[in-house]
């Protein structure tokens, strides 16, 4: 029974590791298990098509692509044994939302990925590593709104992180693209000024007196501290605005009139909706430093001339 239960144990293994089938020779061994061809070549294909993404300068250098190819096998063996040693599991939701993604790439790539020597089951396995660090991030920082402390530091952030308003933008130019007159500017900006008020107001007031002066305010907008997409100094502007207030804010080539609204007041659904990015701009560094400092400690082998074929072939 005992000699059976190894034997699955160890195919489960060869599944989650990767690890090479007989005849095959690994470019990569970590404590002492084989890491095999195509797992290697995923990430060191995804590295030089972007190495920028893994740390590298956008001219790294052959040597420092193929290291930084090793520390992701060091992180994907890391990653499927922490989870198996974990006592987690996948959802029936989480295997299927692997699939749908694995089908969706191959979709779009399938002849690229049989170009380059990666087929679809080692996608999946990629795919399915990288589901397995979600669960395990979740498992180690999400303590559950039980625990009163942890739940108040994630709050906290939230509160402190984001803001949420209506707003009106408008450009200082024609529909044509042309920049608007000093009088039409000022004429536009004497329309957003008289419409701003430090008085509290409904949003229903807000929209109705914009939309009858010409123009459509949005939907209320959930903005997070240093998001792309409003000029510098945007959120700093409207975190201090008062609640149920309008400001007028002016920048070179827009002017915005912003309806402030109070984010506690929006419930908990939208906090709910926000927690888990919380939770990873709180810990994500931590737990960054975390595996790289358990990373840093694993033994690697490394067959040179292996890892030579791979990256010429990629390179080819």
């Amino acid at each position: 029974m005992k000699k059976i239960i190894s034997v699955m144990l160890a195919a489960v293994m060869l599944f989650l590791l990767g690890a090479c089938s007989d005849g095959l020779k690994a470019p990569v061994t970590i404590e002492g298990t084989k890491i095999n061809g195509e797992i290697f070549t995923y990430f060191l294909h995804r590295i030089i098509a972007s190495p920028e993404s893994y740390g590298l300068d956008a001219d790294a250098d052959e040597k420092e692509l193929k290291e930084a190819a090793v520390n992701e096998c060091k992180v994907y063996l890391f990653t499927n044994t922490e989870f198996a040693n974990s006592g987690e599991s996948l959802t029936s939701a989480q295997k299927v939302e692997i699939a749908e993604t694995v089908n969706n790439i191959w979709l779009r790539s399938e002849n690229h990925f049989n170009s380059v020597g990666v087929t679809k089951q080692t996608l999946t396995k990629i795919m399915t590593a990288e589901k397995y660090e979600e669960v395990l991030f979740s498992a180690l920082y999400d303590k559950g709104t039980q625990d009163a402390s942890a739940e108040k530091k994630i709050q906290d952030y939230f509160y402190s992180n984001y803001v949420c308003f209506k707003t009106v933008c408008a450009y200082f130019s024609s529909a044509s693209g042309e920049p608007m007159t000093q009088l039409e500017k000022n004429q536009m900006l004497s329309v957003f000024d008289g419409l701003s008020t430090t008085k509290a107001v409904t949003a229903e007031d807000f929209t109705k007196s914009f939309l009858d002066a010409g123009y459509q305010a949005s939907d209320t907008v959930v903005l997070k501290k240093s998001s792309d997409g409003y000029p510098e100094g945007f959120f700093d502007s409207v975190k201090a605005q008062e609640d149920g207030t309008v400001r007028t804010v002016v920048y070179d080539d827009c002017v915005f009139a912003v309806y402030k609204e109070n984010l506690e007041d929006k419930g908990e659904s939208v906090y709910a909706s926000y927690r888990s990015a919380c939770i990873n701009d709180l810990y994500a560094s931590e737990n960054e430093s975390r595996i790289e400092n358990a990373v840093a400690a694993l033994t690697v082998e490394e067959n040179q001339r292996e890892i030579d074929k791979i990256y010429n072939r990629i390179k080819a």
